[in-house]
């Protein structure tokens, strides 16, 4: 994702202006303590993905970090209203500090990074599964920042954390699955992992495909000894996981299982156009 330049359009609490001209005060507790939270929404030939599946989870830790919430419909709008000139495949991001302010902009993806097969690397670190902040996108992220780093200097292109007890939680983008048996699994919520958007797309297409699903404990043997593997995120679906630590997950490239629920999840990602409602992508 690339940053916006200075002339690049923003929009600060519903007002349009330059990236230049856009600023947080600086008694603002984003600032001060990184309180504050944010989306990153999928943008595709003009339209918004799950948008109000994103809308939800902000407002949700909006509520959890008791920040005043700014008026969902008018920030819905604005998000609409930044798709003027966006790119055909990009993003947009919407920000909500601790004291309240609204921020939205946007950019361009590279499309070939959405379902590209990808390989990931174990990070040193671990995640707090109780921790006050586990479950949601604040921008708090440095620590997701320094895991990346940590994986793109080994090669890899996404960082996998363990949980204090060592069981897999996420990755620094993505939330992670795991093929063995036959069996589909992926560490539970209450592993203090986010809860994905395309995540649950992912799970509610297993069902529909009548795999068997294990949300729980994903301990570290079982994706070594993994058949296939996979992440998912908003930006990038769902991508196969063909290495892990430098070996081959499985084969070595897209599995059976995850071809098809990737492709489930295609043709059930929710677009919205100004002015509409949410629509099935067929």
């Amino acid at each position: 994702m690339r940053v916006p330049d200075a002339t690049d359009a923003c929009w600060l609490d519903g007002r349009r202006l330059e990236v230049a001209q856009a600023f947080v005060p600086i008694d603002d507790p984003v600032v001060q303590t990184g309180l504050g939270l944010f989306e990153t929404v999928a943008v595709r030939q003009g339209a918004l993905l799950e948008i109000d599946e994103h809308l939800d989870r902000l407002f949700d830790g909006i509520g959890r970090l008791r920040i005043d919430p700014p008026d969902r419909e008018a920030l819905r709008a604005t998000s609409h209203e930044a798709l003027e000139g966006a790119p055909v495949c990009g993003w947009l991001k919407i920000i909500v500090t601790g004291g309240g302010l609204t921020i939205v902009f946007r950019g361009a993806m590279d499309p070939t990074e959405e379902g590209r097969e990808s390989s990931a690397v174990l990070l040193p670190w671990r995640r707090n599964a109780t921790g006050p902040l586990a479950g949601m996108k604040t921008l708090n992220y440095a620590g997701n920042r320094l895991g990346l780093e940590h994986a793109l200097e080994r090669g890899a292109d996404e960082g996998l954390w363990l949980t204090s007890r060592g069981h897999l939680a996420e990755g620094c983008t993505s939330n992670v699955f795991v093929v063995h048996g036959g069996k589909l699994f992926t560490p539970a919520l209450r592993e203090g992992i986010l809860p994905g958007v395309v995540r649950g797309l992912a799970l509610a297409a297993a069902r529909r495909l009548k795999l068997h699903v294990h949300e729980g404990k994903l301990r570290l043997p079982r994706l070594r000894a993994a058949s296939e593997a996979f992440l998912t995120s908003s930006l990038r679906a769902v991508r196969p996981l063909v290495r892990f630590e430098g070996r081959p997950v499985g084969k070595g490239r897209s599995g059976p299982l995850t071809q098809r629920i990737a492709a489930e999840v295609a043709t059930r990602r929710r677009a919205t156009r100004p002015g509409e409602r949410a629509s099935l992508i067929t």
